[in-house]
């Protein structure tokens, strides 16, 4: 017997049954092509989002390597302006390379998110250094109108300095992470260490040129013809007032307006005064007589306070000719007294030529006319700005330029800078030996003739201890002819019997004792014991006699104990010649 087909299956009915649904290999071969599928997308995702994001590294570190070319430029003698740009066009591209959420999602990510998160900062702090301020003040300061230099500025520095402090703590933070590649960690330390030294300047700027208040500085004039450990006499003193960016000199004085001879109340070290003389705290002129020049300024300031002016001072700048040359490369010119002062005779005319054409007291009048000028063009922004910034900073460098402050804060940001004028207090980043020269050849202005040599050399003992070897050659670069013909106050006496003196000081590294030291001669003697001290510092001291066209030479070695000690560094009293500095080859640093 035929039996009949199930009506569903007659009926051509395909839907699958309970028992004919689909194995368990074949549900998870689906779900395998869905799971590699899935990856698929997941990879072809991150790879797109990582090529984006290499692309936009790539852009960023071009960007900023252009951005630093640019800068090498003006290093160079580039124009600064046109570099500026440059660098602000480039960081801003940059700073537009590292926006965005998945910028910041993978500064997120272990290793790789140091290094972004430190690529996007060098780029914002760039931006912010060049577009944010530098670009902007150069154009304040070539803005037309009657408003003084300052008074433009300050808007700028202003604006400029809250993100520049944002900035700067976020970098600090960053360059602790150990994850920063080397590439990475060079450039954003050498950009830190800027940001770092522009933030606290930013900061106290405004109120130091009086934005918060007026503010007195002493501007005082030293002269090289006399030398002392710091530059030389210092001849007169303005009183610069700052108040809402602009600047005047509110009054002058000169060293015959003081209570010479009549100590102020100092604070000063006595072991300075057992090494120099009270002519420290007695005499105007010769406050500069150490090197240091907190111990100038409080002492200058107390001469003005007790015999000028009784009112706030805030502050005490020197200056010497030196610098002013420097300066006048960007400001021009000056006309005082019929003469055209530029910056090729500014020094040879105000330290030799004004005394031989003038009496002294008339030569450090036209000193101060001189120094007053050059300050008002500054103030008007009467210079040329490319000129200027390196200028300033050779006559920082060289010792020529120093700031002392009453404001604890300030004083704290520049102490370990050279615009200081401070000897370092140990050797850890350098080993800083210092050769200072004062006059001693009873009112002559002969040092302009002054020329000097200084070598050092350094030794590892067998036995861990370290020696330094300082050697000083002084001579006067001056025939018996050529000074028959220098006026008596240039001389100090008669041509043809003065005897011409120089006392010798050579503050050896901090830590160290004198081990050998030259015995007395003919043309040299020790001017104090050799185991004196200043500014935690062995001092040995000479005094020279110094014959018209003779060298006189003298060593001195210092001997410290095991630890850790810098490069060698030689500081030495800016003269109109400066000193001729050899640093051997030796020991370590």
């Amino acid at each position: 017997m035929t039996t009949a087909a199930p009506d569903s299956e007659a009926a051509g009915d395909d839907t699958p049954s309970a028992d004919s649904a689909p194995t368990r290999p074949a549900r998870r071969r689906r779900r395998a092509r869905w799971i590699v599928l899935s990856v698929l997308a997941v990879v072809v995702v991150l790879g797109a989002v990582a090529a984006w994001l290499g692309s936009r590294v790539l852009t960023v570190q071009n960007e900023l390597t252009a951005a630093q070319a640019a800068v090498n430029d003006v290093r160079k003698g580039g124009d600064p302006k046109a570099a500026l740009q440059v660098v602000a066009d480039r960081s801003a591209a940059a700073v537009a390379a590292s926006d965005g959420a998945l910028w910041g999602l993978a500064e997120q990510t272990p290793v790789i998110g140091p290094n972004l998160k430190a690529a996007r900062l060098a780029s914002r702090s760039l931006n912010e250094l060049s577009a944010g301020l530098a670009v902007p003040a150069m154009a304040a300061l070539d803005a037309p109108g009657s408003e003084p230099t300052l008074q433009r500025l300050l808007p700028v520095v202003q604006r400029a300095s809250a993100e520049i402090s944002t900035l700067t703590a976020e970098i600090k933070q960053v360059r602790q992470s150990p994850d920063l590649m080397p590439q990475v960690r060079g450039g954003v330390d050498q950009l830190g260490d800027i940001m770092d030294a522009a933030d606290p300047v930013l900061q106290l700027m405004p109120g130091m040129l009086g934005a918060d208040g007026p503010r007195n500085y002493i501007l005082a004039a030293q002269s090289n013809a006399e030398v002392l450990a710091l530059g030389g006499s210092v001849a007169s003193q303005s009183l610069v007032r700052f108040a809402d960016g602009t600047a005047k000199i509110v009054k002058q004085a000169d060293s015959t307006q003081y209570r010479n001879g009549v100590a102020v109340k100092s604070d000063i070290d006595k072991s300075a005064l057992k090494l120099y003389n009270d002519y420290l705290i007695t005499h105007i002129n010769t406050s500069v007589g150490r090197p240091d020049f907190p111990t100038a300024a409080k002492t200058i300031r107390a001469f003005w306070n007790r015999d000028i002016d009784p009112d706030k001072v805030d502050g005490v700048i020197s200056v010497d000719p030196l610098a002013l040359a420097r300066v006048m490369r960007a400001t021009g010119p000056v006309k005082v007294d019929g003469h055209t002062i530029n910056s090729d005779n500014a020094a040879s005319f105000l330290l030799s030529r004004a005394y031989q054409l003038y009496e002294p007291k008339v030569a450090d009048k036209i000193f101060k006319e001189v120094a007053v000028s050059v300050m008002d063009k500054l103030v008007s922004g009467e210079f040329n700005v490319a000129k200027l910034v390196p200028a300033l900073a050779e006559g920082i460098e060289a010792g020529s330029i120093m700031f002392w402050s009453a404001d604890p804060a300030i004083q704290q940001q520049i102490a370990s800078t050279p615009l200081a004028g401070i000897l370092p207090t140990d050797n850890k980043e350098s080993t800083t030996i210092g050769v200072f020269y004062r006059d001693a050849s009873l009112g002559s202005k002969i040092d302009y003739y002054l020329r000097s040599k200084v070598k050092t050399t350094s030794t590892c003992n067998a036995d861990g201890t370290r020696s330094y070897t300082v050697s000083t050659t002084l001579w006067l670069d001056l025939s018996k002819a050529e000074n028959a013909k220098l006026p008596r106050y240039v001389t100090g006496g008669d041509p043809a019997t003065k005897v011409y003196r120089t006392q010798l000081f050579v503050y050896g590294p901090p830590g160290t004792t004198v081990t050998d030291s030259p015995r007395r001669t003919e043309k040299s003697w020790n001017w104090r014991p050799t185991d004196s001290t200043d500014l935690g510092r062995p001092v040995p001291s000479f005094m020279t006699i110094n014959d018209l066209g003779k060298k006189v030479t003298l060593s001195v070695t210092f001997t410290g104990p095991t630890g850790e000690y810098g490069p060698v560094a030689v500081r030495t009293t800016p003269i109109v010649h400066p000193t001729q500095v050899e640093i051997g080859a030796g020991c370590g640093g």
